[in-house]
């Protein structure tokens, strides 16, 4: 029953490739999030899954080619078209799911930002509506015709239910509107939050990546005016496949900035809340106040300039934040939600200044 032809091995190709890309990112970020940044959230369990869905979707592609897609209809018999178009559907199915987990990833990111209870609950709705619109899509499929088996097989005589091509159109339409919305929501939505510049910068840039998304998305929804016809399978699949490569990479390259600084030497240690700064922002060595005493000071010592910086925050404590990037207020308070920080430096130019202050304290 094997027949591979035609496009067939174009498919399987492109698919895969674009498969191993996914997976090298999301490697990329777990390791990221979970080593470098310790802060392990929601939007990267959502990040896992769409990963998992898309290799099923590859897989099953993959078995369709190899029974005959990418090949003209009249080329196959009609036991390999009804073969092919099981595991065709079956992968579909697959990438449906896949990018409603990918926005859903993004939006969830974004509700760790986030402090107006209005903007909370939009993101909730752009979950609930973008799971809902897939979860319909994938489920009509089915119950497009009666029977069932005529959904795979077009010769058994059959009844049509109603226009599924339209359903598909609407339903890529609206996860190609979410990538739109999700990109430019950072712009306005964060302006409440109280972020460095360059941190809103980063974030708001990275996610604007997610209009690349939503134009591919626009072209498969255009590719989903082909249903109807006997060889439509090609760009529809390509395009569904590059839709979601390019999702899961513009919702996982603004989180890789720690692990680039790490490659440059640039990172350090999330644990780090105490003892010599890393950074090199301050002429000398840095001590966390709570952390040294008087009587740790040697006479030379005393005669050097010494930096003490202590960090006091309202709620839970926060890792230092020095990565320069959206991770860099994300750490493990964040599920916390955004922290008030306050930040306390004492210089000491000489010994007599550390007597002074030890005495006023005495």
């Amino acid at each position: 029953m094997a027949h591979l032809s035609g496009l067939g091995p174009t498919i399987i190709a492109v698919v895969w490739i674009q498969t191993a890309l996914a997976i090298l990112l999301v490697l990329a970020r777990l390791y990221t999030r979970q080593i470098i940044v310790r802060a392990y959230g929601h939007e990267d369990w959502l990040m896992v899954v769409t990963l998992l869905l898309f290799i099923l979707y590859s897989s099953f592609t993959t078995v369709a080619a190899l029974t005959g897609l990418g090949s003209h209809f009249s080329e196959l018999t009609l036991e390999q078209f009804v073969w092919s178009n099981k595991m065709e559907i079956a992968g579909q199915t697959c990438n449906i799911f896949a990018i409603a987990a990918s926005k859903s990833a993004v939006a969830a990111f974004l509700l760790r930002l986030v402090i107006v209870d209005w903007h909370k609950y939009f993101l909730y709705g752009c979950i609930a509506s973008t799971t809902i619109v897939c979860f319909l899509c994938a489920i009509l499929d089915f119950f497009q015709v009666t029977p069932i088996a005529a959904v795979f097989n077009p010769t058994i005589p059959h009844t049509v239910n109603f226009n599924f091509t339209a359903n598909a159109i609407f339903s890529g339409s609206y996860t190609a509107l979410m990538d739109f919305v999700l990109a430019l929501f950072p712009w306005y939505f964060l302006a409440p939050v109280q972020l460095r510049k360059k941190e809103r910068m980063t974030v708001c840039f990275g996610l604007s990546l997610g209009v690349l998304a939503g134009i591919c998305g626009i072209v498969r929804a255009i590719e989903l005016g082909a249903l109807g016809t006997a060889d439509y399978t090609l760009p529809l699949i390509l395009w569904g496949s590059t839709e979601l490569l390019v999702s899961i990479a513009c919702a996982t390259i603004p989180v890789l900035r720690p692990l680039y600084k790490k490659f440059r030497g640039q990172s350090k240690s999330s644990d780090d809340h105490s003892g010599p700064s890393k950074t090199g922002a301050r002429s000398g060595p840095a001590y966390v106040l709570s952390s040294i005493r008087h009587d740790q000071f040697t006479a030379g010592e005393r005669q050097k300039q010494y930096s003490a910086g202590g960090d006091s925050e309202r709620g839970v404590s926060a890792a230092g934040m020095d990565n320069a990037s959206d991770e860099s207020i994300m750490r493990d308070a964040w599920r916390y939600g955004i922290k008030e920080t306050t930040v306390v430096d004492i210089s000491y130019d000489s010994a007599r200044d550390v007597d002074t202050i030890e005495e006023s304290r005495a």
